[in-house]
């Protein structure tokens, strides 16, 4: 640890690039306890997290312009003689303005250390490694463009080139394998760009490139024209060189020889010393050409007589067409695509040919300023001086973050985000201010300027935070006292009265069981005694005999009182009675006495111990429901016969009624025969048959 440490400190203090963590202080002694080291605060997000929000690849021209930060940051390195030799999507940040910041020089290999190698410590990380990492040999700067080389590839297909959950086996694919080429995965990957990962990524260093700055001239060349191929022979590109020479012409394919002596011809680059000229941009890193010094005479002579001969052509030119200088009459340019160049960069490279005009600006993922549109088709043939139309980008659309934090629950929240276009993800934590459901804040903070889509973490109160509580026995106390008692406990007390035969404002009981355990904040309610018996029903069904007719009335009797009676019960039209007896204060007898309605005869039916408590118990003392019929009268006159006349020897008249109260009707030659027949006038008939046996 110590050693990468030191490594990283002595590696950053020598670097000084935008595209490079920037070192404040370090702190480093042999003997000390502490070793530090003090970096600049980058607000921003790995290139990793950015890749991974965009899941199927990120677009050329924003791949483009990560990578050539990336190169710029290790071409500086290398030129001071550092190897990163870990070059991966977790040590590049990306900056709100879309700028990169190379870190952790933890493994770096210093040039002059001679006889380095790769050691498990300083392997890097496995997924990116070159191949000469993997088997531990010699590493140089061409390791860490192959590791940039597998970074591009998975920007722009969203994968890793190789990839298996066996660590040896990815270092293995990396030595032996050969990757899919970009565009099968991902076939908006555009061919120039697929051959210079390739190229990147070739298993021989030598036939790597061999240095950054190489690596970001094919980028370069590749925005200004993305329709051709970005690697070119050396013969072609010698080929081109010269040609630009002899014809010194601007033709379809645009050289890049003119430019860069319109670059050298500007004053404000040639003054810029090599190691602080750090105002970079998306623009092609024009490289001085260092021309072999040579006799002066010949190539002034030559050059003067040039000059004359172009000189009279154009006069001549110009007096044939009536119009000197008309230099665009048969000039021709050919438009490059500039969908995804910066727009000041492009204007100032293409100025001598187009005049810029911006049509109109818009918001999108690429950065500010970048061109997202163009009028003219790419390829297509004008003359200097025409003017071209552009749609820039205005960068993400930048959208404040709502104030959720003043009474809106969840699904509000969440509905209003999706209003703002930002999704969302939820946080439940503990709150002793802010009601459980309800939002507490957000993340990124309300009014807080964020980009359109991105996600917004709402906190969610949960309550209090609670812990838990064992209930005591209150049967017995006073209310106030056992409301203290549950108080104590952090507990609500809610109160309901009961009637109960215990002192008035006693507690009966709570509506949980002693020793139960419940959370703080829980609501119990206790019972208290109104000091009134306590009052409970109890139901009794009597089921009638069979052959049971008339009306009937049922008296219950509650310890020898008069607690009820049910009258109008018609055996025509039901079979049983259910009677609902009330009372308090524990056990009691009950009697309940059969009344024939229609001759007021009466008969005990039953007795009954009643338990009108929490037991609600019952026990039947005695009970002859067909006797009770019976003896009112109320069996039908046939059936009475038949079970009242059991003895063997045939009775000549039938026994008295054993009714103590007479019946007004009991005497047969009284009714009416127009009447409906009474209870009484069914005996006299009944008489009258058994006289006639």
């Amino acid at each position: 640890f110590l050693r990468r440490f030191r490594n990283e400190s002595l590696a950053i203090a020598q670097l000084f690039h935008p595209n490079i963590v920037k070192i404040i202080d370090v702190g480093f002694r042999n003997n000390s306890e502490t070793q530090y080291i003090a970096m600049e605060y980058i607000e921003g997000i790995t290139l990793k997290k950015y890749m991974e929000d965009e899941k199927e690849g990120l677009e050329w021209q924003t791949a483009s312009h990560f990578m050539l930060q990336i190169l710029r940051a290790i071409g500086h390195a290398h030129s001071k003689g550092i190897f990163h030799r870990d070059i991966k999507p977790q040590n590049i940040m990306v900056l709100k303005d879309a700028n990169i910041k190379v870190m952790d020089f933890g493994i770096a290999k210093f040039a002059k250390e001679e006889g380095l190698t790769t050691t498990a410590q300083a392997i890097g990380s496995v997924h990116y490694i070159s191949p000469e990492q993997a088997r531990g040999g010699e590493t140089d700067e061409r390791s860490d463009i192959y590791s940039a080389g597998v970074v591009f590839y998975e920007m722009l297909t969203g994968i890793k080139p190789f990839d298996n959950e066996n660590p040896i086996s990815v270092a293995l694919m990396h030595m032996q394998a050969k990757a899919k080429r970009p565009s099968d995965v991902n076939p908006k990957v555009p061919h120039g760009l697929e051959e210079i990962i390739m190229k990147a990524m070739e298993k021989d260093p030598d036939k790597r490139y061999a240095s950054a700055e190489e690596m970001i001239e094919d980028i370069e060349k590749f925005k200004l024209n993305p329709g051709r191929n970005a690697r070119r022979s050396k013969e072609e590109k010698g080929n081109i060189m010269e040609k630009d020479k002899q014809t010194n012409d601007i033709n379809s394919t645009r050289s890049f020889k003119s430019l860069e002596s319109d670059k050298a011809a500007d004053s404000s680059y040639s003054d810029i010393p090599a190691d602080t000229s750090y105002g970079y941009s998306d623009a092609p890193v024009i490289e001085e050409e260092y021309v072999e010094k040579r006799s002066l005479f010949v190539p002034m002579l030559a050059g003067i007589v040039i000059v004359v001969i172009i000189i009279a052509t154009i006069f001549l030119s110009g007096l044939l067409l009536n119009y000197f200088g008309g230099e665009s009459d048969y000039k021709e340019f050919t438009v490059s695509n500039f969908v995804g160049q910066e727009y000041e960069n492009a204007k100032k490279l293409y100025s001598k040919y187009l005049v810029f005009e911006v049509k109109e600006t818009k918001y999108s993922q690429m950065p500010a300023n970048t061109i997202l549109e163009q009028d003219l088709e790419p390829n297509s043939v004008v003359k200097p001086g025409h003017k071209i139309q552009v749609v820039l980008s205005k960068g993400p659309k930048m959208i404040d973050v709502p104030p959720l934090d003043n009474g809106f629950t969840e699904s509000q929240a969440k509905a209003i985000l999706e209003e703002k276009s930002f999704s969302s993800q939820t946080k439940l934590v503990y709150s002793d201010t802010v009601q459980e459901g309800y939002v507490i804040k957000t993340e990124p903070a309300a009014n807080t300027a964020c980009k359109e889509g991105s996600t917004v973490l709402i906190y969610i109160s949960r309550g209090k935070m609670t812990t838990q509580v064992k209930l005591p026995d209150i049967n017995g106390k006073k209310e106030a006292e056992a409301k203290k008692m549950l108080e104590d406990l952090d507990l609500v007390v809610k109160t309901a009265t009961r009637n109960s035969e215990m002192p008035e404002g006693t507690v009966v009981g709570m509506d949980f069981s002693p020793n139960t355990v419940v959370e703080t904040g829980s609501t119990i309610t206790v019972f208290v005694s109104t000091g009134l018996p306590a009052v409970s029903t109890q139901e009794l069904t009597i089921n009638f005999p069979q052959d049971a007719y008339g009306v009937f009335a049922f008296k219950v009797y509650v310890d020898g009182t008069l607690n009820s009676e049910h009258r109008d019960v018609d055996a025509k039209y039901t079979t049983s009675k259910n009677i609902a007896i009330s009372s308090s204060g524990g056990k009691k007898l009950i009697t309940i006495i059969l009344v024939n309605q229609g001759n007021n005869k009466e008969h005990e039916l039953g007795k009954y111990n009643f338990a009108f408590d929490e037991t609600r118990t019952r026990q039947t003392v005695s009970e002859d429901i067909t006797l009770a019929f019976k003896e009112v009268d109320g069996i039908k006159p046939n059936q009475q016969r038949d079970t009242a006349s059991p003895s063997p020897s045939p009775s000549p008249s039938p026994s008295p009624s054993p009714s103590p109260s007479p019946s007004p009707s009991a005497e047969p030659e009284d009714s009416e025969p127009e009447e409906e027949p009474s209870e009484g006038n069914d005996e006299g008939q009944d008489n009258e048959e058994a006289g006639d046996q």
